[in-house]
Order: C-alpha cells, then sequence, then structure tokens
C-alpha cells in the first residue's frame, strides 16, 4: 500500500487518539462534576439570597416598628385621676355609631345618662338601637339640620369623636398604602373633621351647651412632632382639618376639653392609660381606653378648657395594635 500524508496523519490521529482516550474520559468526568458544582453554586446563591433578603424584610419591619413607636419620650406628668362624676343634664354624643364613640355610649349608658346620638340618615345605627339608644337624625354638614337638632333639645354636653371615616373615602386604604402614596384626596367641604365640628360648636355655644368633649389625633398643634414621621404623610390632611377644629373650640368660649389618642387598637383596657399636657407624648392606645379617658374628664374640673395627648406607657410599639 502506497504511503501517503493522508495515511501518515491518520496513523498519528489513531495513535494519539488510543493514548488521550483514558484521560478524554475523564475529563468528561470532571466536565460533569463542574456541571454539578455549577448547579450547587446556584443553588447556594439562591438561597443564601434568600436568607439575605429575610434578614433585610427583618431587618425594615423592625425599623419601621421602632421609627413608629413612642419610646423617644417618656412624659412625667399626668392628669390626677377622679372618679366619675354626672354631668346631671342630657348628653349629645357625634360619632357614636363606631369605634371611640361607641365606647363612650357603651360607658355613659352603663352610668344611667340621659344620653342621645346624632347620626346621619345614612348611619349603620345597628347597635345604637340595641342599646336602646335615643337618636336624632342631621347631617353634621348642613348647619341648618345641627341647628335644627339642637334648637329642639335642651343639652347640657356635647361629646364629639367626629370625624373622616375610612368608608367616606373615594379610595380604601390600608395603613401601608397611605404612608407609601399619601392619603387619598378628598374634598375637605366633604369631610365632617373641620366643617361638620364648627357646625356642632357653633350651635352648642348658641343654645348654652356648659361642657364640650372634643377627640381629636395627636399630630395637631403642639403634638406634631409626637407623631412619627412615617405616619404624618398618610394622615397630614385630616391632622390640618381637626387642628382647625381645635382652634374653633379653643376661640367659642365653651368649657372644652380636648383628647389627642395616637393609632387606636381594639384590643382590652391596660389600664393604664393615662392624659397628659406632654403634647411630645406618643403611644397607641385601646379605643376602649379612650372612652375612658373622656369619661373621667368629663367630671373632672382639672380639664377644663385644657389640650392632652392620650398615653399608655403599654403600648409604646406599632405591633401592639395587633396583639390583643
Amino acid at each position: 500500500m502506497q504511503s501517503s500524508p493522508r495515511n501518515y496523519t491518520l496513523i498519528i490521529l489513531i495513535f494519539f487518539y488510543k493514548k488521550l482516550n483514558p484521560f478524554c474520559r475523564k475529563k468528561q468526568f470532571f466536565t460533569k462534576m463542574s456541571s454539578t458544582k455549577k448547579y450547587m453554586n446556584i443553588i447556594s446563591i439562591i438561597l443564601r439570597s434568600l436568607g439575605y433578603f429575610f434578614i433585610a424584610f427583618i431587618f425594615l419591619v423592625s425599623s419601621y416598628i421602632i421609627l413608629n413607636s413612642g419610646i423617644y419620650h417618656t412624659p412625667v406628668t399626668f392628669l390626677t385621676s377622679s372618679n366619675y362624676v354626672s354631668p346631671s343634664n342630657k348628653i349629645l354624643i357625634i360619632g357614636g355609631t363606631r369605634g371611640v364613640g361607641l365606647e363612650i355610649v357603651k360607658k355613659l349608658l352603663d352610668q344611667g345618662e340621659d344620653l342621645t346620638a346624632m347620626v346621619r340618615s345614612t348611619s349603620n345605627v345597628e347597635t345604637l338601637t340595641q342599646l336602646g339608644v335615643k337618636q336624632v337624625v342631621a347631617d353634621a354638614l348642613i348647619q341648618e339640620q345641627v341647628q335644627a337638632i339642637f334648637s329642639q333639645n335642651n343639652f347640657g354636653t356635647v361629646i364629639s369623636t367626629l370625624g373622616t371615616s375610612a368608608k367616606d373615602l373615594p379610595e380604601r386604604q390600608n395603613f401601608i398604602q397611605a404612608r407609601i402614596k399619601g392619603e387619598v384626596k378628598m374634598d375637605p367641604n366633604k369631610r365632617p373633621d373641620f366643617i361638620g365640628n364648627r357646625n356642632i360648636i357653633d350651635s352648642a355655644k348658641a343654645t348654652g351647651v356648659n361642657r364640650f368633649i372634643f377627640i381629636t389625633v395627636i399630630g395637631t398643634g403642639q403634638s406634631h412632632d409626637a407623631l412619627p414621621p412615617l405616619s404624618r404623610r398618610g394622615h397630614k390632611d385630616v391632622i390640618s382639618l381637626k387642628e382647625k377644629a381645635e382652634n374653633h373650640l379653643r376661640a367659642s368660649g365653651l368649657s372644652y376639653t380636648i383628647i389627642r389618642p395616637g393609632g387606636f387598637s381594639n384590643g382590652q383596657s391596660s389600664g393604664k392609660a393615662k392624659l397628659t399636657e406632654d403634647h411630645l407624648a406618643f403611644s397607641y392606645i385601646a379605643r376602649t381606653d379612650v372612652a375612658n379617658l373622656a369619661i373621667e374628664a368629663l367630671g373632672n374640673d382639672e380639664s377644663i378648657n385644657k389640650t392632652f395627648n392620650a398615653y399608655d406607657k403599654d403600648m409604646l410599639y406599632l405591633h401592639r395594635m395587633f396583639m390583643d
């Protein structure tokens, strides 16, 4: 057979193939091992990333709770607690269908008071009816209706917890959305926080009401800095309206007490909530405790013409709102 470069090349390739074949097989093995290691490395990276994400999440949640807490200022002076003293006259409550207002209604009924609730025609009055509470119908935004209610009755005491409900807003938000996006805008003329309370205050003044208890919110007036910064964005519009209502009440000449609570809890009373004139004090508080404080202030002369922050030393952190 005649030799040729092609044949020599083929012989050389066969020779090297036989010599390198075991190595090639090992190389394939290592290549497979490398692929497995790559997959393991990817899985390891994913698991580490999830771990870092979880740690970051816990850090952010913890930071949010701390930043929205009342740990930065501790009040030292408080209104001296007193036993309940009946006003001995007819009491009108506005905002009594829900929340703090409803808690106040229950406690006044327990005291045997002559109580009337002002409600709108669209209000859910099922609970008030079951409790046997007298009701008068008026829209606080309509001055003529409010004046008629006061002129037809001889109220000596007024308690207002009137404010915007989440149901009144054009778009529902949870508290996180409100802080990120800002509070949903609503026409101030359709919110009772100022106009409604102004109409009530003016009618109370015109008909000789003796006592006015007003529940507003921490963040108004001198308590602006007490409200955690992260909460101000979500509530800035309603705070400005409530502040105007507070100022209107002070200028009215009525014997008033203004109570500013922080965030509300539906939990049981801690029994440790107090009123303080230290306007930098902030805490969360159970609705039933706000009601207790309002009832106490009603018959306490030391609370007349004063503004208080509602404070509970056991409710300083945001998460306490969801533990009861």
